[in-house]
């Protein structure tokens, strides 16, 4: 009787036992699946749930505090897409949420890590989800996690943060801005001015790369490629699609730095509500950028705006044919490409360059579907008491600190002037035709030529001009009906109010006869005029 009571106990003991393993079995799957339900449904983001774990949650904070208001764009033209927006992968980025796509290799997501986790049945998919949400939150200050900073703080509509995108193009004052910024961050407070303006503009550590590195550590700091104020180009230089093969000046290796080190500035950035400065004219290259990889780059910032400054083309052709010309000078001297003059490089470049202009350049954002917006600057309506520089930060940012700064005395250290070549053409071109001995391949010694060539030339022809070559009429009819598009679609006002379709017309005009005009090379060679000088 004693071992039948005993042995009813036991069994009553076992059904419990199994009873709450199978209750407690059940309620993990359910989990699971709700966690899974959860990861799918939002692009890999978890949203808050009371009866999950705290870990695998964002903290909604409620209410939301006040924080100061966001830098915007002012006193600008805005360019509307002219076409369907096109939609970047990395746009459906959820604020607040569990990152979908982290390190931006497909090897290193967080989906990836998820299949590696679950395959072999090694965890289940919601512990393998779970343990990457983990993980990432432990190490989220050294980011050596798999993901990175999965989490981030959610504003109010009104109250998030620009990240503010200065596209340049090239030949249209950035390096001026690009200076006068890092002015600030390197010499003055570190960058306190630019804070009090609730504005953040990355460092090197911040966004290392190529560009802004310093290379002979002294009291007087020497930079490498871009100088100092050249930081910001690595982020357009590591977003180029193909690196460079795209034209670009760095790898994929050399932007492994860049990708752990800016997604840490960006998000301490956007948690403390500051608003993101980048001056880069390298982002004019926008055919050969990976939009969706510089959308990653750019999470969890919503609002994305893009600034160009827009130069008349007769003005910015001459400026940037200039610039390209000098960083091949070298080679040109070597005889390893045609140096071109102007008109050959009209000839055959314009349609190309074109797509390098302001214009084209805002079209080409405002198309993109992460773009809040996108702002034209009319370089030849700055007043002349307010230089670009000074404009860009006081009517357009609204930025008092640095408006304060400027009218203190803050000037950029640093401009990009260019300056014509066209001797520097012929004494490369009069060398590798047997007529001169110097090395053209040093520049002192090009300049000095050029210099001595240029004197020559003016001696010889006092009563007439060197012989010249110039663009066609058809070309150059194509080129001033473009601007005139430009003008009367984006400028209308102010086009009309300084002279229409006729001032235009004169200012072209005078820019075509001074710069649009090439030296004859091959005409001054063949001449004789070089044949007694001993350069």
């Amino acid at each position: 009787m004693i071992r039948t009571k005993h042995l009813i106990a036991l069994l009553v003991l076992i059904y419990a036992v199994a009873s709450l393993v199978l209750h407690s079995a059940f309620q993990q799957v359910k989990d699971e699946q709700s966690t899974i339900s959860s990861f799918q449904s939002n692009d890999g983001a978890f949203k808050k749930n009371s009866d999950r774990n705290n870990s695998l949650m964002v903290e909604q904070q409620s209410p939301l505090p006040r924080v100061p208001v966001p830098v915007s764009v002012h006193n600008a033209i805005i360019v509307k897409s002219t076409s369907q927006k096109i939609k970047t992968e990395s746009a459906s980025y959820i604020p607040g949420q569990f990152c979908h796509q982290c390190l931006y290799d497909k090897e290193t997501t967080c989906g990836e890590r998820v299949k590696l986790m679950t395959r072999g049945r090694q965890k289940s998919k919601g512990e393998a989800i779970a343990a990457v949400i983990k993980n990432a939150q432990a190490k989220r200050k050294g980011l050596t996690a798999t993901c990175l900073t999965p989490l981030h703080k959610v504003f109010r509509k009104e109250d998030e943060p620009t990240m503010i995108l200065h596209v340049g193009p090239h030949k249209t004052g950035t390096t001026a801005l690009q200076s006068l910024l890092y002015d600030l961050v390197y010499e003055t407070n570190n960058g306190t001015t630019l804070l009090e303006d609730n504005l953040r503009v990355p460092t090197y550590d911040e966004l290392p790369g190529l560009f802004g590195k310093v290379v002979v550590p002294t009291s007087e700091n020497i930079f490498g490629a871009g100088g100092r104020e050249g930081v910001g180009l690595n982020l357009p230089h590591c977003s180029l699609r193909n690196y460079k093969e795209s034209g670009g000046s760095m790898s994929k290796k050399m932007c492994g730095p860049m990708r752990m080190a800016f997604p840490i500035f960006v998000h301490d950035a956007y948690d403390k509500s500051q608003s993101i400065l980048i001056v880069a004219e390298d982002f004019d290259r926008i055919d050969e950028l990976d939009v969706h990889r510089l959308r990653y780059y750019l999470q969890p910032y919503k609002r994305i705006q893009i600034v160009v400054n827009y130069r008349r083309l007769h003005d910015w052709l001459p400026s940037w044919y200039n610039q390209i010309v000098d960083s091949y000078m070298t080679i040109y001297a070597q005889g390893k490409q045609k140096y071109p003059n102007f008109v050959e490089w009209m000839e055959k470049n314009y349609d190309k360059f074109l797509e390098s202009h302001a214009i084209s350049v805002a079209l080409r954002y405002a198309s993109y579907d992460f773009v809040e917006s996108v702002h034209l600057i009319n370089m030849h309506n700055v007043s002349e008491k307010n230089n670009l520089v000074e404009h860009f930060f006081c009517d357009v940012l609204q930025a008092k600190a640095v408006c304060r700064a400027i009218e203190a005395g803050a000037t950029p250290s640093k401009s990009n002037v260019g300056t014509d070549h066209e001797y520097e053409q012929l004494a490369i071109m009069a060398k590798l035709a047997g007529k001169l001995t110097r090395d053209m391949t040093k520049p002192q010694l090009l300049h000095k030529s050029a210099v001595l060539l240029q004197k020559k030339i003016e001696e010889t022809n006092t009563t007439t001009l060197p012989p010249r070559i110039c663009p066609s009429n058809a070309l150059l009819e194509k080129i001033f009906q473009k601007e005139l598009e430009h003008e009367k679609m984006y400028f209308h006002d102010w086009h009309e109010s300084h002279g229409g379709e006729h001032a235009l017309k004169q200012s072209f005009d005078r820019v075509v006869m001074d710069k649009f005009c090439s030296l004859d090379v091959n005409e001054i060679i063949s001449s004789g005029l070089l044949d007694d000088l001993s350069i």
